[in-house]
């Protein structure tokens, strides 16, 4: 299968299963995979912005993760990379991927404007896991210093185009923390480009994967326009884009 080139960003759209394999190390995985189990996952309402500006609710429309399926997609993750695996997960699972051996951390977003508890009978949670391992074949190391895994940033309202669309500014973090300029980064679950637009801005290779043809499409879109806005700190490269098809 071809890849779209943007710069230097190789994005594919298929299946990460099918693509994976074909892949070779990479330095750093910066993800938000389909975690929450089964049918629950797929019928849950997330908040979307439509083109004329309207708020929307939307069902993801995806299968999520059994506990299993989380732990054995971590590992192999880990397995093809240099460094470091960070990633959104179930909080639930966070036992059996320590068990596993694979987790570092356990760290949290933290969501300022996330919704209340709307029964008002329990507190809300106004949080979101994330996974952090590593790949093993290098050293540990971060440029976080000392500071806690916990990253606060407001969800605001999701105009990426997709139902679990999360926000550039808590990923480009992901990107800082994890790992340094010139690295390339693996999004394997890439929805609308959100891992992709962050290592664009901040000069790290991307390589994402998307199974939807519309999410592809608004990746493509986006990426695009991220290495179009340019940044004074960073060269950015000179590649023509190829094969772009974005949706109308």
């Amino acid at each position: 299968m071809k890849p779209v080139i943007i710069g230097d960003a190789t994005l594919y759209q298929g299946d990460c299963l099918e693509i994976l394999p074909a892949l070779g190390k990479v330095d750093a995985v910066v993800t938000d995979p389909p975690y929450g189990a089964g049918a629950t996952h797929k019928s849950h309402l997330s908040s979307i912005v439509l083109r004329n500006g309207e708020l929307a609710r939307q069902a993801l429309g995806f299968d999520g993760w059994d506990e299993d399926t989380a732990v054995s997609r971590v590992r192999q993750l880990c397995d093809m990379c240099h460094g470091w695996v960070v990633m959104m997960f179930e909080w639930q699972f966070m036992k059996a991927l320590h068990d596993d051996g694979t987790l570092v951390r356990f760290g949290i977003w933290r969501k300022p404007d996330g919704a209340p508890q709307f029964t008002g009978d329990r507190p809300g949670t106004g949080w979101e896991a994330v996974a952090i391992c590593h790949g093993g074949a290098t050293r540990k190391a971060w440029n976080g210093g000392g500071k806690h895994a916990f990253w606060s940033w407001p969800k605001a309202q999701n105009d990426s185009g997709h139902p679990t669309g999360k926000p550039v500014g808590l990923f480009a973090e992901f990107v800082k923390d994890f790992s340094q300029i010139g690295d390339t980064i693996l999004d394997p679950f890439m929805g609308s480009g959100t891992t992709g637009v962050a290592c664009a801005k901040l000069g790290r290779k991307f390589i994402g994967i998307e199974l939807e043809p519309k999410y592809f499409d608004i990746a493509c879109k986006r990426i695009e326009d991220a290495y179009r806005q340019g940044d004074m700190f960073i060269e950015r490269p000179t590649q023509k884009i190829e094969q772009m098809s974005f949706a109308q």
